[in-house]
């Protein structure tokens, strides 16, 4: 289709970076409009949501029992614990893997997609993000079934970080490798609140049947003078000078 045409060919040169400087300082544009540099162009386009789940995981192994804890935090902030006692002997980079791999799978069960693992011991993170390989037997396994369950997220990514960056997960896999589970039972489910006042608040005013005066007249007596009741002995006066502290 070209061939009716008188073409020609030649190739292109290189043009140099102070020739294209030049041709725009002899032929500015006018420009008729303030540029607002602050402005964000195509902020209504330009849209990143985060919809990536948070896993932090690990393993517990002493001499009371063997414990997983597993933390997920959804994307609208909610903490999802899980705890897990171990009726096998397991070594502690096991309860580890144990600790990742479950963690994988509660997350699968949420229908989590995307994922970050956080985890604080090196060698799994290393290992099941593919830096370090693995030369314990025992442990590939569970390399093997994490890269099975790896298939079914869009995004998966782990991240190492401090132990003490890591303490709730910690906290459960301790807390279940402590108790003691009845054969009967396969949970036991916990709830962990966070209170700013003593239990006593909201019953600051009730008063026993039979009593004229509340319970921390005592208290507010000796607050107010220094004196103690007659009645109390060295310990009754100790508990007191703790209660009113």
């Amino acid at each position: 289709m070209l061939t009716e045409f008188d073409l020609k060919y030649v190739p292109l040169k290189v043009i140099k970076g102070r020739v294209v400087a030049d041709f725009l300082a002899d032929n500015p544009i006018e420009q008729t409009e303030v540029i607002d540099t602050w402005s964000f162009p195509d902020e209504n386009v330009v849209h990143i949501e985060n919809d990536i789940w948070d896993l932090y995981f690990d393993g517990a192994s002493n001499y009371m029992g063997y414990g997983v804890g597993i933390l997920l935090i959804s994307l609208t902030g909610e903490h999802v614990p899980v705890s897990i006692k171990l009726d096998f002997n397991v070594t502690n980079n096991a309860a580890e893997y144990e600790a990742c791999l479950l963690g994988l799978r509660n997350a699968l069960d949420l229908g989590v997609k995307k994922l970050l693992v956080h985890g604080d011991s090196s060698l799994v993170i290393n290992q099941v993000g593919g830096s370090w390989k693995i030369k314990s037997q025992s442990l590939a396994p569970y390399q093997t079934r994490i890269e099975e369950l790896e298939k079914y997220f869009e995004d998966i990514r782990y991240v190492h970080l401090p132990r003490e960056e890591n303490q709730f997960s910690d906290a459960l896999s301790k807390l279940a490798a402590l108790i003691n589970i009845p054969s009967h039972v396969n949970s036991m489910p916990i709830c962990v609140e966070r209170r700013s006042s003593p239990a006593y608040v909201n019953v600051i005013n009730d008063t026993e049947e039979g009593e004229t005066e509340p319970w921390y007249t005592s208290i507010l007596k000796f607050k107010e003078t220094g004196k103690y009741p007659p009645d109390l002995d060295t310990r009754g006066k100790r508990a007191l000078r703790i209660l009113s502290a």
